[in-house]
């Protein structure tokens, strides 16, 4: 019969711990290497495996040496940035150091040597990690402008408090010419507009200011004639009396969200509003047909 497994203490059930902090807790190395504890990283033991990256920096955590920190891609899904999905759900952490100290090396991280600046590194939900500004201009180096846009504006968007001053520290920080892919921060920063609710919505604003329309209004009120709220367009022609509803899968699958669409719509219609509805689809693929749409609509009032 297979030897009973050792009850862990308490301490060590709730939550991933280090090799050490087990065997000052009488833990001994047989027991730390049954199959029922998982090994995420070297040094550390986990009765339940990390499936995301909240919860792989929370199994990193119990061997991050002083001065480390969570920094790039992994800082910026901490933040609640918007990112590609291939990186949002990539398996990899990014972990940074300050020179002199050593990058870490591990299976499933990647080390980084950053440069020290005023306010590199805040602390979130018990993780130290890159402050927001910096993890926007560390993005730099692994997304395109438009990505990089989309990812600043997610610290804009509507709800984030202080939206103006974090707009300012975004293009203060673009302008530092000590950074790397300078350019491409110089290109994005002055596109970033605070108000956006998703990435769709950032993109679709982008596509048709691009091509030449006209720069909207985003998350705008309109009113009819009396002055009566009908609601909030995504993108607001207010000169043309246009709106551009970008309409996520949420709008399509929330069935309450979808009734309160169909009413608003309606009402901005009777109220002399041309109301333009654009899918991801029509985004993704029918990008040169979906500028042609909202310029038609334009052009026609």
């Amino acid at each position: 019969m297979p030897t009973p497994l050792t009850p862990l203490p308490p301490t060590l059930e709730a939550t991933p711990f280090s090799i050490a902090e087990a065997q000052a807790a009488g833990i001994g190395r047989k027991r730390l290497a049954r199959m029922d504890l998982t090994r995420p990283f070297a040094g550390v033991r986990t009765t339940i495996a990390p499936e995301d990256t909240r919860g792989r920096c929370s199994a990193y955590r119990p061997k991050m040496a002083d001065g480390e920190f969570f920094s790039h891609v992994t800082a910026a899904v901490l933040h609640g940035m918007w990112l590609p999905l291939e990186l949002e759900t990539r398996g990899t952490l990014d972990v940074s150091v300050v020179r002199p100290a050593r990058a870490p090396r591990d299976r499933g991280v990647i080390g980084h040597h950053l440069v020290r600046r005023p306010r590199l590194v805040v602390s979130r939900e018990g993780f130290r990690l890159a402050d927001p500004v910096e993890t926007w201009c560390q993005l730099a180096t692994l997304l395109h402008p438009r990505e990089l846009i989309v990812a600043g504006e997610s610290l804009l968007a509507r709800g984030r408090p202080r939206v103006d001053e974090m707009r300012a520290r975004l293009l203060d920080a673009a302008s530092d010419q000590d950074r790397p892919f300078t350019r491409r921060l110089h290109t994005a920063a002055p596109a970033l507009r605070p108000g956006s609710r998703s990435p769709g919505e950032t993109l679709l604003r982008l596509l048709l200011v691009d091509a030449g329309l006209p720069e909207p209004e985003i998350n705008a009120a309109v009113t009819d004639a009396s002055g009566r709220f009908l609601g909030e367009g995504d993108l607001v022609f207010r000169s043309r009396r246009v709106v551009v509803e970008y309409e996520g899968d949420y709008h399509r699958i929330d069935k309450r969200q979808w009734r309160k669409d169909v009413l608003r719509y309606e009402r901005m219609q009777d109220a002399g509003y041309r109301v333009v509805r654009v899918t991801v689809e029509d985004l993704r693929d029918r990008p040169a047909e979906t500028v042609a749409r909202v310029r038609a609509a334009l052009a026609s009032r």
